[in-house]
């Protein structure tokens, strides 16, 4: 990439799940500017792929929306979830005066430890393992689960890659409770190993997106990683400005993707639409915080997060605010320009 700041979103919308909402929000994010916009994620993160992995691992079972591991499975032939690449593949294909818009496309994963942190153990997988965290033993308490779950996002990511998607990212967000000042589970050297055969697919810009504040045992683990990009909240977890130094980007071939605006707040009683979108003067300090922090060449700008939470609002208002949102977030960086 070259040395000018970049544009970007994480992924979720407040939108039905539907094939119009997913052109509805690619094409607005490419009128927007958007340089790198990702497929619209409308549905949960960790259904969307562990519900098409329930259905071709017998062992694994979804019951009532969540997810059982009854024994040990054999790895699937079948790569799942390839829809989502192949949406802005076909999107491109039927309008294609609409990517010379843009400078590349955004594709993500949800990432093993936060997939099998969703996944419930039963029967034998689960005797002698003491819950910690939640009520019942999870896979991601075993090391072999979460390495097969690294290969199957793997082979997801590499199919991806194939499709010529510029920048892919593995979501994480459960990294920073599992990494505080120390690990719960694992090891470092092991919590390394997954995080870099998760990736090992993609030979474009891979990027790891990690919601919460930031350790700085967790800072630590993910610059030692092979992933380019890694993705954090600033606007809401301001703390990670203390985190994250300039000399972590120029000592590395790596970029930070700061966090810029508010994607996860509740409806304020008197407050109208425009009274949760940060304003285009304000975000312009904002990212001129991080360019002075960090150096223009080492960064991109996106939300915090997705911006699914924001459905509380009903899906009119909450992809208003949002979409207004992203607006303002590429008219500060145009005019900083």
């Amino acid at each position: 990439m070259d040395k000018e700041v970049i544009s970007t979103v994480v992924g979720s919308w407040p939108l039905s799940n539907n094939q119009h909402n997913m052109e509805r929000v690619f094409n607005d994010l490419i009128q927007i500017g958007v340089d790198f916009p990702c497929y619209p994620q409308l549905l949960s993160m960790t259904h969307q792929f562990l519900s098409p992995l329930a259905k071709i691992i017998p062992q694994l079972q979804e019951i009532d929306g969540k997810f059982h591991l009854y024994e040990d499975f054999e790895f699937p032939k079948q790569v799942v979830a390839l829809e989502y690449g192949k949406f802005i593949v076909n999107f491109f294909n039927n309008y294609p005066d609409l990517k010379d818009l843009v400078r590349g496309t955004k594709a993500c994963l949800t990432g093993p430890f936060t997939l099998t942190f969703e996944t419930i153990l039963k029967n034998n997988l689960a005797k002698g393992l003491r819950p910690i965290i939640f009520e019942e033993p999870r896979a991601v308490m075993l090391d072999w689960i979460v390495e097969k779950f690294a290969e199957i996002i793997k082979q997801i990511g590499a199919a991806y890659n194939a499709m010529g998607i510029n920048i892919i990212s593995c979501d994480e967000p459960i990294l920073g409770l599992l990494i505080g000042k120390k690990i719960l589970f694992h090891e470092e050297e092991f919590i390394i190993k997954i995080i870099n055969k998760s990736i090992s697919g993609i030979k474009g810009l891979s990027s790891i997106h990690v919601c919460g504040r930031i350790s700085p045992y967790l800072r630590d683990i993910l610059l030692k990683t092979n992933v380019r990009i890694l993705d954090h909240e600033f606007a809401t977890n301001e703390y990670n400005f203390k985190i994250f130094e300039k000399k972590h980007f120029e000592e590395t071939d790596k970029f930070l993707a700061l966090g810029s605006l508010e994607s996860k707040f509740t409806p304020i009683e008197n407050k109208n639409i425009d009274d949760y979108v940060e304003e285009v003067e304000f975000l312009k300090k904002y990212i001129k915080k991080g360019i002075d922090q960090y150096g223009r060449e080492n960064l991109i700008i996106k939300p915090d997060c997705g911006f699914y939470p924001l459905k509380i609002f009903g899906e009119k208002e909450g992809y208003e605010i949002a979409i207004k949102k992203v607006k303002n977030m590429v008219l500060a960086l145009k005019e900083l320009k």
